[in-house]
């Protein structure tokens, strides 16, 4: 009898839990229509506290190729972890707003166009703002003037969907170096701390939150709202990985990488020439600089984390981000263009790469036609700014 009660009541059991367990025969829903949800733009303005020096640094460097030392006129694929403080003031003793999270590395291997690349969080600790960050992927053109631009792809929590820039001052350098040898970019990645104002235009979906010092939400008026235009792109990507001066080299590995047919595990950096046409020697229009690994186990797949920099023309000054995966055997392959700086502010797109030649030594020429839809640079700037403090 018992035993029969058991089986009735492991049947019903049963028999609940089918019919309250959702079906999960496809990863996706129906398709719906868009509800167009009202966005705002936020200004904030803070302080990032970049210490590389004395026992608690909050930048350290955790990877470097073997060919850069510390007599390197720059520190060409180094590659950094931070936890950086952000601050409402310049003083070490201001109030602490959020942290900075994430990664930098050298990108550059001219001294005289000193470039970092940044992937960071920034994430937010007080007020209505905590729980909160934005994403900051970008090129970070140290050496090319005392303001630059950043762009802001992401982000989460009053963030969620974000867009936008960060304009970027250095307040205070110190350069202290024990190695007197070493140039004045060197200096810039060794012993020293930096403090930088960083003024950051968001737009995000409109959320509720209370104002604070450091922050100022303003409605995106329709008429003050840019409009949007498409741009195309075409131009060669040169990756050489081969020889005594090449662009693209390892910084990192698995220690299984060498064993892996795909090498997988193994992390490149990568300051390419981009040119007009196939032929190296043809007009430079720009250079990629940025991240790029192994991320296929038993297929050649590469993600790709890079910022495409453009030195030519109407958009010299201007950069796209590209982030996705690459499979690079493929004959045509697609990326998202998630963010760009300059004319490309808020920029978003897709790059359709082709490879034009490929050598056994793995150097590389892609074709690149790139889509970008971004906002008219004149009328953005109808956003007004709050001042360098």
């Amino acid at each position: 009898m018992e035993h029969s009660r058991f089986i009735i009541g492991l049947a019903i059991t049963l028999l609940l839990t089918i019919a309250t367990t959702p079906c999960h025969c496809k990863y996706h829903s129906k398709k719906v229509p868009l509800h167009q949800l009202k966005e705002k733009v936020t200004h904030l303005h803070f302080y990032l506290f970049d210490i590389l020096s004395g026992t608690k640094p909050s930048a350290i460097e955790v990877a470097r190729p073997n060919i850069t030392t510390d007599k390197s006129a720059t520190p060409f694929g180094s590659l950094y972890a931070i936890d950086d403080p952000l601050r409402e003031g310049p003083e070490t003793n201001s109030s602490i707003v959020g942290n900075a999270r994430g990664l930098y590395l050298s990108a550059s291997q001219d001294p005289a166009d000193f470039t970092i690349v940044m992937y960071v969080d920034f994430g937010f600790t007080t007020g209505k703002f905590k729980g909160s960050s934005f994403s900051v992927f970008s090129r970070n053109p140290v050496a090319e003037s005392p303001e630059r631009e950043v762009a802001v792809v992401g982000g989460r929590g009053k963030f969620r969907l974000a867009r936008g820039f960060a304009k970027v001052k250095t307040q205070y350098f110190n350069a202290t170096n024990d190695k007197q040898n070493a140039t004045e970019m060197k200096q810039k990645m060794a012993n020293n701390t930096v403090a930088l104002l960083m003024m950051i235009v968001v737009i995000s979906l409109a959320m509720a939150f209370a104002e604070a010092k450091w922050a100022e939400s303003i409605e995106a008026k329709k008429e003050t709202k840019p409009s949007e235009t498409v741009t195309n792109l075409q131009f060669y990507f040169h990756d050489t990985v081969s020889g005594k001066n090449p662009s693209a080299i390892r910084v990192a590995q698995a220690p299984d990488t060498e064993k892996s047919p795909t090498l997988f595990g193994a992390l490149l950096m990568a300051d390419d020439p981009l040119t007009e046409r196939p032929d190296p020697d043809s007009k430079l229009v720009g250079r990629a600089q940025g991240l790029y690994g192994s991320s296929g186990q038993h297929e050649l797949g590469l993600i790709m984390a890079m910022s495409f920099a453009f030195t030519d023309g109407t958009y010299n000054g201007s950069s796209i981000s590209i982030f996705g995966k690459n499979p690079a055997l493929n004959p045509v392959r697609e990326l998202p263009v998630v963010g760009g700086t300059g004319m490309f502010r808020l920029a978003r797109g897709y790059a359709i790469a082709c490879t034009h030649w490929f050598d056994v030594s793995g150097d590389a020429i892609v074709g690149y036609n790139v889509t970008v839809i971004h906002w008219v640079y004149c009328m953005i700037l109808c956003f007004s700014f709050l001042p360098f403090r």
